[in-house]
């Protein structure tokens, strides 16, 4: 009679299945990041910014008012604050990553809107291939969305 016999292994049923468990535990932290990628953030600060950012482009087309008057005045703290939280929540967003799609559109979307509006404000070269080309990815990236 031949039979056939296999060579022990060293492994009990017992610590094969406590390996395949502690496999499985291991790798939940991985599957649930994957499985919930979640922006959030990003875009609840992507909301923000458009909402104040809107509102300081609103002001900047309001008529003058008399210099040094209280209306002045009163515009131009108001203005300031306005800016205050606009570069309050662009730190906040250049510190929350986007993980999707969705999320990396819109801070696309910011960057294509904002960046050459900084180019003029400190003039920078927005003609040089380098920044062509960021703002070439920032319109893929932003899917069309950029204003």
């Amino acid at each position: 009679m031949n039979q056939m016999q296999t060579a022990p292994t060293g492994l009990s049923r017992r610590g094969a299945l406590a390996s395949v468990l502690a496999a499985t535990v291991a790798a939940m932290p991985v599957m649930a990041c994957a499985a919930t990628k979640d922006d959030s953030a990003a875009l609840a600060l992507c909301a923000a910014f458009w909402r104040v950012h809107g509102r300081i482009r609103a002001m900047d087309t309001d008529p003058e008012l008399p210099y040094g008057s209280p209306e002045q005045k009163r515009f131009e703290a108001d203005l300031a604050k306005l800016c205050r939280q606009e570069v309050d929540i662009l730190n906040q967003l250049a510190n929350t990553p986007a993980r999707t799609t969705a999320g990396q559109q819109g801070k696309a979307a910011i960057l294509r809107a904002i960046l050459p509006t900084a180019f003029a404000d400190f003039d920078l070269g927005i003609e040089c291939e380098e920044i062509r080309l960021v703002l070439s990815l920032l319109d893929d990236l932003a899917g069309g969305q950029a204003a």
